[in-house]
């Protein structure tokens, strides 16, 4: 069995990997932005939003979890991948 010290280092691996997944996720904002400028779509598509989250929600189903603390979760990820598109676009709340 192990050590509860042991099990922390493994969580903190695991936060410190799903931390990078954010990372990289925000950073295709930038791609995103690119077709999205391309297209005519708004930077807020809510249709994506839409499918995303319903995504979101099939995978919680798959692992066996509870689908409203993904989908808050992924809800999250949206908002942060917005605000840096408006952020790219000059749009952001930020200068």
């Amino acid at each position: 069995m192990s050590s509860i010290e042991e099990v922390r280092a493994e969580i903190q691996q695991i936060d410190r990997d799903i931390v990078g997944l954010i990372k990289k996720r925000t950073e295709l904002a930038e791609k995103v932005l690119e077709s999205k400028i391309q297209t005519g779509l708004a930077i807020n598509d809510e249709t994506q939003n839409k499918v995303v989250l319903e995504r979101a929600v099939d995978n919680a189903i798959e692992f066996n979890l509870d689908t409203n603390p993904v989908k808050s979760i992924f809800k999250i990820l949206i908002e942060m991948s917005i605000e840096r598109q408006q952020e790219l676009s000059g749009k952001g709340k930020f200068p």
